[in-house]
């Protein structure tokens, strides 16, 4: 039996025919129809989160795992404000996150009735729609509210783009009437993919301008696992000479360049002036090396084009000149067409020079040692989330096994919600999943791992340095009386006892001899529990081995 809410009986039925069936169901009283509707109904898959953060970022990483629309349903007041964070994170990683948001009747608003805020619109720009159900009385209101949810569902988008979408549903007492035995038919409206090619006159225009150049660029940001764009990209590195620079969350495998963040650091002007193209190819969402960022703004170069299906105007580096608006496989296989260059491309050969003097970090008990000891230990073909923000900035500097499909919360670069993440990709894929975090966004996120559908395929290797270790390798903060205990915010906790309550397996390391112990059971396939890796590193010595690494290759250059 269903809720007799003619609004909800409209919104379950849409979201079937949609084929939009995996729902992360927070408490309530309000979105009690809802909830109700959704357990009894038998076709959906419910996961019970009980904070609204946490369980916002757990249906983000449900949506990366099925790479479907998933619903995330809340009560009303502050309770949909805490979804705020996953939706800005999926609006910026382009996720079909549905966020249906129970409200009060809007005359209760402003009233100081309980659990009232103003929720139509909340989101704001960080959503692609928002829209607010009417409270079905009549056959008009139901037309309209058929409208709106069809509208709703559109926008999540498509397999070339989409992001998360907004439903307010205000529901008047009484909530618990649970009456209707089925659901009503309802009208569908569909809309057919667009096909996104450039006309041919302009993707000529492009090959023209791309074959006159010799110093070639094409940058690549964050995207997801199975883009297709990794032998287009590999061909026009090898037979077209161009230096391609792919972010670590790109999943394109480890190439030649794989460290040009550290060769950017570590190069001083004079020579950079000979790796600066002419010009510059982006695609992808974001980069993680600022360094990079800040060299291609200064670079005089002719042209920067982006690739991209979005109408937004996106100028990351300040010398944007074309917007390409089409699929990136197409136009990079059209670029990957052209003739070979016969002989050798003197600007790649010198990147590769270059790069080729930049290896892994090789350093002693420290936030470095973990990083790379892990993931040299990592299983080929596994999934491997990254906490922000110094887990990713560690991981970028090592090389990785073949097939490791990576996923990081970089649409905003927060702290919060990478644990839940990890949590709900896991929850929904089956997959062994690796998640390599830092205490801060471990225990900002803790509530993550309050959650009855952990997956006994979960591995967290939590890298516990006793606070914000990468605030300590930023030049000038060193210098402030408040850094360690209000910017890095100094502690000691230890994640052992609350871990065990949930039910994982908990091992611990406190140097080098004890991590190499642990690391094989902590990657064994067969091991049938969600397993807790917790190693304590020094700040202090964490940070002295990473300055030790640059400057290495600071001196090796003077």
């Amino acid at each position: 039996m269903y809720s007799d809410k003619k609004s909800v009986l409209q919104l379950l039925a849409l979201l079937k025919a949609n084929d939009i069936t995996h729902v992360v169901l927070s408490p309530g009283s309000r979105n009690a129809p809802l909830i109700h509707s959704f357990v009894a109904d038998g076709s959906f898959t419910c996961y019970s989160v009980v904070d609204e953060r946490s369980a916002g970022f757990f249906a983000l990483g449900v949506a990366m795992a099925r790479h479907q629309p998933v619903v995330i349903c809340c009560t009303s007041g502050s309770a949909a404000l805490n979804l705020g964070p996953a939706v800005a994170e999926a609006f910026y990683q382009q996720l079909p996150l549905l966020v249906i948001t129970a409200d009060r009747p809007q005359a209760w608003i402003g009233q100081t009735d309980g659990q009232t805020i103003p929720q139509m619109g909340m989101f704001g720009p960080l959503v692609r729609l928002s829209v607010h159900l009417p409270e079905v009385k009549d056959e008009e209101e139901e037309w309209h509210c058929n409208r709106l949810i069809n509208e709703a569902i559109l926008s999540l988008g498509n397999a070339s783009i989409s992001g998360p979408v907004h439903i307010n549903i205000p529901l008047s007492e009484p909530l618990f009437s649970f009456n209707t035995k089925q659901l009503p038919q309802v009208r569908v409206i569909r809309r057919p993919e667009k096909e996104h090619h450039l006309p041919r006159e302009t993707e000529g225009k492009y090959l023209s301008r791309f074959t006159g150049y010799s110093r070639k660029m094409i940058i690549v940001g964050q995207l997801p696992p199975g883009h297709g764009l990794t032998q287009p990209l590999q061909r026009l590195a090898e037979e077209q000479g161009v230096v391609l620079l792919a972010d670590r969350l790109s999943n394109i495998p480890a190439g030649q360049m794989d460290r040009y963040d550290v060769l950017l650091r570590t190069t001083d002007a004079d020579k950079l002036r000979d790796l600066t193209p002419e010009l510059v190819i982006t695609l992808g969402g974001h980069l993680t090396s600022k360094r990079l960022k800040q060299f291609i703004r200064k670079a005089e170069i002719r042209e920067l084009w982006h690739i991209t299906l979005s109408e937004e105007v996106n100028d990351t580096f300040q010398q944007l000149t074309d917007i390409i608006r089409c699929n990136p496989a197409t136009f990079l296989e059209r670029l990957a067409a052209l003739p070979a260059e016969k002989t050798g491309n003197r600007f790649r050969k010198a990147w590769l020079k270059a790069a080729a003097a930049i290896t892994p970090p090789e350093t002693t008990f420290s936030d470095l040692y973990v990083t790379g000891s892990f993931l040299q230990q990592l299983p080929g073909g596994a999934t491997l989330h990254l906490a922000n923000s110094h887990s990713i900035y560690l991981a970028q500097l090592f090389d990785l096994p073949a097939g490791v499909e990576l996923f990081c919360n970089r649409g905003t670069n927060g702290i919060e919600g990478s644990l839940s993440t990890a949590v709900g990709y896991a929850s929904a894929s089956g997959r062994l999943t690796f998640l390599l975090t830092g205490d801060m966004s471990f225990f900002y996120d803790m509530n993550a791992l309050w959650n009855r559908h952990l997956s006994p395929r979960l591995r967290i290797l939590l890298n516990n340095n006793g606070g914000g270790g990468i605030f300590h390798t930023l030049p000038g903060l060193d210098r402030s009386e408040a850094l360690n205990d209000f910017v890095a915010a100094a502690h000691d906790t230890e994640a052992r006892t609350w871990a065990e309550q949930q039910g994982f397996q908990c091992l611990k390391a406190r140097n080098a001899e004890e991590l190499q112990q642990q690391l094989p059971y902590f990657v064994n396939r067969k091991v049938n529990r969600p397993v807790l890796l917790e190693v304590f590193t020094s700040m202090e010595e964490s940070r002295k081995q990473i300055a030790s690494y640059y400057q290495q290759f600071k001196n090796d250059k003077e």
